[in-house]
């Protein structure tokens, strides 16, 4: 997936999931909360979620300090 357009509002949902909750996947979501991206894979932390998320939501590695990143 290439980046979403820098004009779109994009919210994104950070959810635990597995037996224990130990793991975590992303939703990305439009302003009309259509779900426009999903992870599709679980990661072990949230870290990795959040930097996957912003990796495939802006195209590229975020920057931590980037108020836009997820």
């Amino acid at each position: 997936m290439q980046g979403i357009s820098n004009t779109q509002t994009v919210k994104v949902q950070f959810v635990p999931v597995g037996r224990n909750r130990r793991e975590w996947m992303w939703k990305a979501r439009d302003d009309e909360s259509n779900t426009i991206a999903i992870s599709g894979q679980r990661f072990d932390s949230l870290t990795e979620a959040v930097r996957d998320a912003r990796t495939q939501i802006h195209g590229r590695d975020g920057d931590d300090d980037d108020p836009t990143a997820a």
